[in-house]
């Protein structure tokens, strides 16, 4: 529902509709609210009480069944997986929903965790990802009363009307549809949460404490998560963030050939408030819900049912290595017929009805429109090609680029939206980055355990092959040809037995995240993605416009080149 400068749609305690001009000046007059240290400690307190209260015992379960099993094997694998899934479906759903209704940090750390975390199982990855789009969304008068406190005036005086239902809602804040009153130009506008930065400190230090007790392979990565969490907490920085981005897809012409990112209204931002353009088209993850609904239908399955059987297979089967069905042009030209037939057939109807259903009182053909499938290798090579440029030239990408980040524009181009997790890397970072996906291109093995070595990598045995692993794992592919027939957290554990980890440079944790996160963007649309497919060659030419092609490199020219920003986090895999 809209709210205007009329109908300001929430009711009193009596049920009657309150005045837009009511409430600015009763909000108006009442100083803001603010979080006193004693309170701020209280909650934190009390978030911290529920996590560990509610986290705990269903982490200590999950060790107890790994010493179990340890202890006493299963008399076959079924069995043993059979055990691990009952633990799943018994608790993924309430640690979820907790996450969901403490936000802040715990919901992004859950949304991270759907993609980054060595030990998920598929069926936590998936609720994980409610995180993504679900989040409860908080009332409007608190997104309404932080635009006052942000603008320091009557709400109504910079909007003319605002959409009470998010278009999202996250971690730290949600987006609502607005029209400006001075230009009546529609408009997207994230506000930002009155408590999510206080609550920062207290919950990152809580999280933390819980990871290092029971799931220590996690530390390795918190400082640097740490660090770019923070960032996206001033919305002015994330418009900058958009405006760097947009010339950067210009200069290359992928923005407005392939894709789009809203413009920001910089005058309308502030620290809490983020006034941008409105992008036309349903999220990513929305469109491809409805695809696989059709889908479902057409295969006489429910939704629930479809999609617990694409589960099993992946369970079974394992991630494909590579895509295996129709081409982005198979699929262009397929869309073309369904147009020109629907085309044709509308018509044919049109005709019918205005020649002999109207005059003779028939019933009439009517207009139906086309529903092409979306063109997913397009998007996947649209996505992967972006991100790529944007790594390992620009060096300034999305970090978290879930798939409730993309939206499905009419045109047939890919909207790209919330650049609060905008990594900025250094030079010698960049090169990192190009060097690890130019080996991992070739399959040099050597090179990469060279530039891990040199990149402050330690384990105990510094077995070349579990650190050629380990980068693929974490940087390139879940496929099958990787993980050799072992789920995920065998596969890990393995390598953990083989050659635990003891040290790891964290600067290109946020690269990893962003390779772990378009895989699975990749894997909700069917697409198997296998990044070096993409950055190996693209990496490549990089290495040679900078004149360090890949054949001159050694170890003398990495320590010269990419030791100078190191950052050593010390954790066990």
């Amino acid at each position: 529902m809209w709210r205007s400068r009329y109908a300001y749609s929430s009711t009193s305690p009596s049920g009657s509709r309150v005045s837009a001009e009511a409430v600015s000046s009763s909000s108006s007059s009442s100083s803001p609210t603010a979080t006193s240290s004693s309170s701020a400690f209280l909650t934190g307190v009390t978030r911290t009480a529920r996590l560990y209260a509610v986290a705990a015992p269903v982490v200590i379960r999950y060790r107890y069944l790994e010493q179990a099993q340890k202890l006493f094997p299963r008399s076959d694998e079924e069995t043993a997986n059979a055990e691990w899934h009952a633990l799943d479906v018994a608790h993924a759903d309430h640690i979820v929903d907790m996450l969901k209704d403490l936000r802040g940090m715990y919901t992004k750390y859950g949304q991270m965790a759907a993609g980054l975390t060595a030990n998920v199982s598929e069926h936590w990855s998936e609720r994980l990802r409610d995180l993504e789009d679900a989040v409860p969304p908080r009332p409007v008068d608190d997104v309404l009363r932080t635009i006052e406190e942000e603008t320091n005036k009557p709400w109504t005086e910079t909007f003319e009307a605002f959409d009470e239902k998010p278009l999202g809602s996250a971690s730290i804040g949600q987006v609502h549809r607005a029209t400006l009153r001075a230009s009546r130009k529609q408009v997207c506008v994230k506000v930002q949460y009155p408590d999510a930065q206080n609550l920062f400190a207290q919950d990152m230090k809580t999280i933390r404490s819980f990871c290092r007790i029971f799931a220590p392979e996690q530390v390795i990565i918190f400082d640097e998560l740490t660090r770019q969490l923070k960032e996206e907490f001033d919305y002015r920085q994330e418009a900058a963030n958009l405006n760097q981005v947009s010339a950067n897809l210009r200069a290359t012409r992928y923005l407005p050939r392939d894709v789009d990112v809203p413009k920001p209204l910089e005058k309308l931002c502030t620290r809490r408030m983020l006034v941008m353009e409105l992008l036309p088209g349903p999220k990513l993850v929305d469109g491809m819900r409805v695809c696989a609904e059709e889908e479902a239908r057409r295969l006489g399955l429910s939704l629930p049912d479809y999609e617990a059987e694409m589960r099993r297979r992946f369970d079974e089967d394992g991630v494909p290595s590579s895509y295996r069905g129709a081409s982005a042009t198979t699929i262009a030209l397929y869309t073309s017929a369904l147009r020109a037939g629907v085309a044709v057939r509308n018509v044919a109807a049109l005709t019918y009805d205005w020649t002999v259903a109207k005059p003779l009182g028939l019933r009439q053909a009517g207009w139906v429109s086309a529903r092409p499938p979306p063109n997913v290798p397009r998007i996947v090579n649209t996505l992967m090609r972006v991100h790529g440029h944007q790594l390992l030239v620009d060096g300034t990408f999305q970090s978290d680029p879930h798939a409730g980040n993309f939206l499905l524009m009419p045109d047939g181009r890919v909207g790209l939206i919330d650049y609060g997790a905008t990594k900025r890397l250094t030079r010698a970072e960049r090169l990192s980055a190009c060097l690890l996906y130019a080996a991992l291109w070739r399959g040099d093995q050597s090179r990469v355990l060279q530039l891990c070595k040199v990149g402050g990598y330690k384990s105990r045995h510094m077995d070349e092959g579990v650190a050629y692993k380990l980068c693929r794992f974490g940087f390139d592919t879940y496929g099958r040809d990787l993980l050799g027939g072992k789920n995920i957290q065998q596969f890990m554990d393995d390598l953990h037995k083989t050659d635990p980890l003891e040290e790891a440079a964290d600067n290109l944790v946020m690269a990893s995240l962003l390779s772990v996160r378009l895989r699975a963007v990749g894997l909700s649309m069917g697409y198997p993605i296998v990044c070096s497919r993409w950055w190996g060659p693209m990496a490549d030419r990089v290495l040679r416009d900078e004149g360090l092609p890949y054949e001159v490199w050694d170890e003398a020219l990495m320590q010269e080149h990419l030791t100078a920003d190191i950052r050593v986090a010390k954790g066990a895999v």
